[in-house]
């Protein structure tokens, strides 16, 4: 007999696949493995595409408020401004804007509430090329008005503060003097400022408990950073170059500088947003290789019914490696197909998501960003699943076909 190319096993494969069995519990036990495969598949698309959604409305939240570049001491707190070369990063190529920051953990207290908070100074070129106008939630963007000075605080600051926007009762911010302590007076240590409440923003982070933006210049007089500050925001024209443009900035400014792109600046919340993807895919491939185990029984009772076809065959010259071949095929068969339903399912349920807003967030019930779960369907998951649950039925498929047909065939 001729060796027999891939063609002839996948044929017979795909006829077993489909044909009538003698026993009606070998379909059962074959449409069993295809189900397990199908639901399996089609959480994993779905848990995958749900933790994609979440991942890109938790960066477009940090965004809003993030630069796309920032510079910070490798060591100590602040950056001379006067050695600073701001001409040179702002003649580089793909650069929109540079600022200067002052920034640090300041306590703020309003009437009998006390929070610690982070004060961002900034100027008011800052806030009208960023359009910060855009994230208030009341108020207006204005940080000065003559000798007063105005602070805009995060909503969930406001909240706990308890500040009355029909009231001019004034924030009080403290820092502790950098030059001048006096430890036999408390109060004496520590630099007072007042700002006038003059509008809430809210980035739908964190940053809304702990940030209060006022000028720039109220933040140096502050903290006593004459000449200094303690960051510098960059802002690009094309984010598609903006790896390469914080590597040429790096290599100008050298090691005693950091520069960090919006994703190094939450390093620790994306790390662990990706690890708690891999621990979901982890647990749902585990459930994807319990469902396979049931092609197991599928090529078991397979072989034993058609153990007189494979006889027929043996005595045509079909060897043990032809024969295994073709429940190898037929197991891979059941998969694909279970696979390619489970996506093509995951997808619709997601797409349905998308565009309905099946499950939503506390019935409507209370203030979020958005009302529903966010789901983003990506191609690579799509691959990444459909290769899993082959791999996993390859096998799954192999072992038992191996050990079994040692006992059904010469």
């Amino acid at each position: 007999m001729q060796k027999p190319n891939l063609h002839t096993p996948f044929f017979i494969a795909w006829r077993y696949l489909f044909s009538k069995k003698k026993h009606n519990i070998v379909n059962i036990i074959s449409i069993i493995s295809t189900v397990g495969i199908t639901v399996s598949a089609a959480a994993l698309i779905i848990v995958l595409s749900v933790f994609n959604g979440i991942e890109e409305l938790i960066t477009k939240s940090f965004n809003s408020f993030n630069p796309d570049l920032e510079i910070t001491p490798a060591s100590g707190k602040t950056i001379a401004v006067d050695s600073f070369p701001f001409r040179q990063i702002e003649n580089m190529e793909n650069i929109a804007s540079v600022h200067e920051i002052v920034s640090d953990l300041t306590l703020v207290t309003y009437k009998y509430q006390q929070v610690l908070a982070k004060v961002k100074g900034i100027d008011m070129r800052y806030a009208t090329e960023r359009k910060m106008e855009n994230l208030l939630l009341t108020g207006d963007f204005k940080l000065t008005s003559g000798r007063v000075n105005f602070g805009i605080c995060g909503a969930g600051m406001d909240a706990f503060l308890q500040i009355q926007s029909n009231e001019v009762e004034p924030l009080k911010v403290y820092y502790p003097k950098r030059t001048k302590k006096n430890f036999a007076n408390a109060a004496d240590a520590f630099h007072e400022r007042k700002l006038i409440p003059h509008g809430v923003f809210a980035t739908f982070t964190s940053y809304d408990d702990e940030y209060l933006f006022c000028d720039i210049g109220f933040a140096r007089s502050l903290m006593d950073y004459e000449n200094l500050c303690t960051s510098v925001e960059v802002f690009v024209t094309n984010e598609k170059k903006l790896e390469n443009t914080r590597n040429a900035i790096q290599t100008a400014l050298g090691e005693e500088l950091l520069v960090r792109d919006k994703y190094q600046q939450e390093e620790l919340l994306f790390k662990t947003m990706k690890s708690e993807k891999l621990m979901i895919f982890l647990i749902l491939v585990f459930i994807l290789i319990i469902a396979a185990f049931n092609i197991i029984s599928t090529m078991g009772m397979l072989i034993i019914e058609k153990k007189d076809d494979l006889s027929i065959l043996a005595s045509l010259g079909a060897s043990r490696r032809f024969i295994s071949l073709i429940f190898i095929i037929e197991g891979l068969c059941i998969s694909f197909l279970g696979g390619l339903l489970g996506i093509l399912i995951g997808a619709l349920v997601c797409f349905l998501q998308d565009t309905l807003h099946l499950i939503s967030y506390g019935n409507g019930e209370g203030y979020y960003i958005i009302d529903h779960y966010p789901v983003d369907l990506q191609g690579g998951d799509f691959l990444l699943v459909l290769a899993t649950v082959l791999v996993i039925s390859l096998l799954a498929s192999y072992f038992p076909v191996k050990i079994i047909k040692k006992r059904y065939t010469k």
